[in-house]
């Protein structure tokens, strides 16, 4: 009964609050959204109209293993993604001593020069193209090498060796050709990159909203008088977040479904968007609990104003930081962001749209809210009987 008043209290507050509430968190950071992906279509080239990469090679090595690669290069599935020109906009030089490199064990790597008229994120994949290659030609002479041990007759060892070699090709090069324009040809379009953006800031601006909440109960001894009823702190805690956590789902739930409702983003599989909702909500509210029981309002303010900001010029400029520096910007934002991690989940959502892609996210959501749960509730009794 004691939760329930908690969620028909919540209910009613955010009944009478609805309109300032609908903008705040669903109209004003979707229309920052759309307007951003407009103005930023060009840094996002749709999956579709993906350009194929023109490239230069200059081989200094002029050997078996060198021609292969270039042979793999030029090779007609590889047109989808690659066009060798005498001028490219990626430059790729084959040492000298390749080819040998492989019977020694050294490695011995190929430079790939990005010039201005090329993405540092192109050239990444283009370079993950060659190391995997690399990797095959690599496995592919050990297993020559087990195959000459065998004590077999030549003829043996040659129909051995040929049978291994087709499949083990086969299997390698249509593989690494189909993966590669997997992961190229579904790159995020500029609204749905900017949709992640702005849902990043919305949570943000919840989990502000809910802090500062938590503080006027506070300050205008409303805690006290809550307490006064037959309600222990822990109870109360609990109580607040369940009904928090309503209020979080429900305003990250109308971001999204707009956003899916006018086709701009979202738009992969209901049921496991549902699921990062419910989870990136837990989050939310966890993150509302903790910083309302260690800090106090001018610091917790700094500290969600100081995030809110980094989070939002780091989404905004990120078409940007991928063309600079080879794209070292970019994966530093991709790893250290505040919203990484809600960030990265969406991202494989909607390029992947399947649960083993988004699993290892919903995860480490999961068990980061289990562990601030866990913290805030020490605070909690170590708090007890104070009005935190």
């Amino acid at each position: 009964m004691k939760l329930l008043a908690f969620i028909k209290s919540a209910f009613k507050s955010t009944y009478k609050n609805l309109l300032p509430l609908l903008f705040t968190f669903s109209i004003f950071p979707i229309v920052l959204g759309v307007l951003t992906g407009y103005f930023n279509e060009d840094l996002f080239v749709p999956a579709a109209d993906m350009p194929t990469m023109a490239i230069s090679i200059i081989d200094k090595d002029d050997s078996q293993a060198s021609k292969s690669l270039i042979g793999l290069l030029e090779r007609e599935e590889m047109q989808e993604l690659v066009e060798v020109k005498e001028e490219g906009e990626y430059i790729i030089t084959i040492p000298e001593g390749y080819g040998k490199s492989f019977l020694s064990d050294e490695k011995l790597p190929i430079e790939i020069e990005v010039t201005d008229k090329g993405s540092g994120r192109q050239g990444s994949m283009l370079a993950e193209i060659i190391d995997k290659y690399n990797e095959e030609m690599y496995f592919n002479l050990r297993v020559q090498e087990r195959i000459e041990d065998r004590g077999e007759t030549a003829k043996e060892k040659e129909d051995l060796y040929q049978r291994v070699y087709s499949k083990l090709s086969s299997i390698y090069d249509r593989g690494l050709i189909e993966n590669t324009i997997i992961t190229t040809r579904k790159s995020l379009t500029s609204y749905e990159h900017f949709s992640i953006t702005f849902l990043s800031y919305m949570l943000l601006m919840v989990i502000a909203s809910l802090t500062n909440g938590e503080y006027v109960v506070r300050e205008n001894d409303l805690y006290a008088r809550i307490m006064a009823a037959p309600l222990t702190e822990i109870q109360y805690f609990n109580y607040n977040l369940v009904s928090s956590y309503m209020y979080v789902f429900l305003f990250n739930l109308l971001y999204v479904l707009a956003y899916r409702i006018i086709g701009l983003s979202f738009t992969g599989s209901l049921s496991l968007l549902l699921v990062i909702v419910l989870v990136q909500s837990l989050l939310g509210t966890v993150l509302s609990g903790i910083l309302s029981i260690f800090l106090n309002k001018r610091v917790a303010n700094v500290i969600l104003n100081i995030l809110i900001t980094v989070q939002i010029l780091t989404g905004v400029t990120y078409g940007s930081l991928t063309k600079m520096g080879n794209g070292i910007l970019a994966n530093i934002v991709d790893k250290y962001s505040p919203d990484a991690l809600i960030v990265s989940t969406y991202r494989n959502y909607l390029i992947y749209d399947e649960f083993n892609s988004i699993k290892m996210g919903l995860l480490a959501m999961i068990v980061l809210s289990m562990v601030i749960y866990g913290i805030s509730l020490i605070g909690v009794k170590r708090k007890r009987g104070e009005a935190w």
